[in-house]
């Protein structure tokens, strides 16, 4: 892929195609996209400097009266149990953040999978918040 090609616009268009509205903020060093769907937020990632990384998560605040050591024992399981998706606690700004890292040769090949993509980072944050409430 040469620089001046847009590689995320495939993805733009998977977007589109589960017909959802995003917001495009691009800089020097990465191209970045983020929408809604369900009502919650994602966002996707691409690095001007690895063309062929993509980026594809969500990010949530645990609640104030989260146990930090069970949320990282739930996210361990998780990240043993379920396919594609990376789930990551900070625990300073006591976030979590569930992604799926993609090396890919073009934007196209994330497009037919898209919904699938989006259907596991739904899931696992539902797994995570259910089991943490539990």
């Amino acid at each position: 892929m040469n620089d001046s090609e847009d590689y995320l616009a495939p993805i733009e268009a998977a977007i589109e195609d589960e017909g959802l509205l995003f917001a495009r903020d691009d800089d020097d060093e990465a191209l970045r996209i983020t929408f809604k769907s369900e009502g919650d937020r994602y966002f996707v990632v691409g690095y001007r400097d690895d063309p062929n990384f993509v980026m594809i998560g969500s990010g949530w605040a645990l609640p104030t009266d989260a146990d930090f050591e069970r949320a990282l024992e739930i996210a361990n399981t998780l990240n043993v149990r379920k396919k594609f998706v990376k789930s990551a606690i900070w625990e300073e700004e006591r976030d979590v953040l569930f992604t799926v890292e993609l090396c890919v040769n073009d934007g196209l090949e994330v497009r037919p999978n898209f919904g699938r993509i989006l259907d596991v980072l739904r899931d696992t944050a539902t797994e995570f918040f259910g089991e943490l409430r539990a």
